[in-house]
């Protein structure tokens, strides 16, 4: 049957049922004993199914089990015979009513196994009766159809991504502790074969902003070669539908994003780490990572990540003068005199901070920075501290202030 035919099957607004039977009734496919015998049999059916899903005894239990029952034979109908009337109608002749409910009762059982999403976990499902409730009185084929596609999709997926994860090193058993989405694993898999080395697996996001900049610092030839030359031989080949649109995806969206060379390397990563999976999320020792995106935060930190060090460095920015994670105690009373002249100005730091601070430790430092400010101008700002000492106190329990040695 022509697909055109199907389509048109799909959308006709009466039950396939019912429209199967009529055309075997009048092309003489169908005899009346077996219209007499569904007639006879159909009760006995919507009962059972009334029971299954409610009561038997109530009149809208009753109803709502007859459209059931027609619905599962529709969709048992429609996906066997491919929309073909001439077929449908001879399995209504050569089963029961029964059996073709059963059948789309199956169907729908099939169709709940499927992953409802592409994660390489276990999947948490619901009740299979549930299921089977809400979608027993789903009147339109297409809906059946599209789910059952994408569900499909959902499970070749999976497969792949068990495949190159194997072939990243990464073992089933972490993949499914880490609930990893499989089209993450399949793209960092193939962003290694483009453009890594024997060894590199993207085991964390070092190695992930590493390979990013070594496929930014190439030319816009050596990129597309790279990409056209990845070998894929080895693949399995029912994957290749799954590889060749993510390949696509990579060429048309990721690499152009990496061409942007007025944005970080920290903003790239994160920009784009989402899409791909990384074996460790949380490194240890940050400093290397933040050496490589952000060589103004390391330069300035000098790998210091402590509250105290980094309050202090923003309060020199704010102050305009060469940024410091320890101050002297002469130096901070000036910085104090300095506000209360020409004001606390917290925003030079704020902007400073979203501009060359990685990405991923901006929304804690920002929220660091406004509790502190919510506090200092209490005291840096205290016209009434004449002799600074409260504004001192302050910034020697909050940063990093370095007591005059006695002589």
């Amino acid at each position: 049957m022509s697909d055109s035919q199907y389509d048109i099957a799909l959308i006709d607004n009466r039950p396939f049922f019912e429209s199967a039977l009529r055309h075997g009734v009048q092309r003489a496919i169908i005899p009346n004993s077996k219209v007499a015998a569904i007639e006879a049999e159909a009760p006995k059916g919507m009962v059972q199914i009334a029971d299954v899903f409610g009561s038997k005894y109530l009149r809208p239990e009753i109803e709502a089990a007859r459209k059931r029952i027609v619905n599962l034979a529709s969709l048992y109908l429609i996906e066997t015979s491919k929309g073909d009337l001439d077929v449908a109608a001879k399995l209504i002749r050569d089963n029961t009513f029964l059996t073709l409910s059963r059948g789309g009762s199956g169907l729908l059982k099939a169709l709940f196994a499927l992953p409802e999403y592409a994660l390489l976990g276990r999947e948490a499902k619901g009740r299979v009766e549930d299921f089977l409730e809400a979608w027993s009185l789903k009147e339109k084929p297409h809906e059946y159809r599209n789910t059952l596609e994408y569900r499909q999709q959902n499970a070749l997926e999976i497969e792949a991504g068990y495949w190159f994860g194997e072939y990243l090193g990464i073992s089933i058993e972490n993949l499914k502790e880490e609930d990893a989405e499989a089209v993450g694993v399949v793209r960092s898999a193939l962003l290694v074969m483009m453009f890594g080395g024997p060894d590199d697996n993207l085991a964390n996001q070092l190695e992930f902003a590493t390979l990013l900049e070594t496929i930014r610092g190439m030319s816009n030839a050596k990129r597309n070669k790279a990409v056209a030359s990845v070998d894929v031989s080895d693949i399995p080949v029912q994957f290749m539908p799954v590889v060749e649109r993510i390949v696509e995806e990579i060429k048309s969206h990721d690499l152009p994003v990496l061409q942007d060379k007025t944005a970080s390397l920290d903003r790239l990563v994160y920009s784009l780490k989402d899409k791909y999976y990384l074996g460790d999320h949380e490194i240890e020792d940050t400093s290397d990572y933040d050496a490589l995106v952000s060589k103004e935060w390391s330069r300035l930190t000098k790998g210091k990540t402590d509250v105290d060090s980094l309050m202090t460095l923003f309060v020199c920015i704010s102050a305009g003068i060469a940024p410091k994670t320890s101050i002297s105690e002469r130096l901070a009373k000036t910085i104090v005199k300095q506000f209360r002249n020409e004001g606390f100005k917290h925003e030079l730091a704020t902007t400073w901070i979203k501009k060359s601070a990685p990405h991923e430790k901006q929304e804690g430092l920002l929220e660091d920075w406004v509790n502190f400010i919510e506090e200092a101008d209490n005291y840096l700002l205290d016209d009434w501290d004449t002799s600074y000492s409260g504004a001192m106190r302050f910034l020697a329990l909050h940063c990093h202030v370095q007591k005059a040695t006695a002589k």
